[in-house]
């Protein structure tokens, strides 16, 4: 089976509206500048979409392999383990799709690096350390 690659750009989320409203402004120029729109934004908590309803549109689009772009800064417990449990469980019900979760940003937020990486993962090139769903 060919890959196909959906991407979620996902954030913590917040209680203040305006603060949601920024990732979908970003996402929605991503989408214009790599010219793909196999891309969603999404929250792990306080805005919606929540990350599991994000994941399954990906599906329904014909994604079968989710890249996961955490727009975290730092590492934490929600990267290293809330957000990889929040994908297992939701791809329980899709045998096949397959995920990886970028590593944070580290301070340094680069939508070049973002580009760079996308388009790699797009072409197959792109194998980063990142949190990968073994296929069975």
């Amino acid at each position: 089976m060919k890959k196909k690659v959906g991407v979620l750009i996902f954030t913590h989320g917040s209680r203040l509206k305006e603060g949601n409203e920024i990732m979908f402004k970003l996402v929605d120029q991503v989408r214009q500048r790599l010219r793909c729109d196999l891309i969603e934004p999404c929250f792990m908590e306080l805005g919606e979409p929540l990350i599991p309803v994000a994941i399954k549109k990906l599906i329904r689009r014909g994604a079968n392999h989710i890249f996961g772009y955490a727009f975290f800064l730092v590492p934490g417990s929600h990267l290293r383990e809330d957000i990889p449990f929040i994908f297992e469980q939701t791809l329980k019900k899709y045998p096949g799709v397959t995920y990886e979760i970028s590593p944070p940003d580290d301070g340094r937020p680069d939508d070049d690096r973002f580009r760079r990486q996308t388009r790699r993962k797009r072409a197959r090139q792109f194998r980063p350390q990142m949190i990968r769903r073994k296929t069975s």
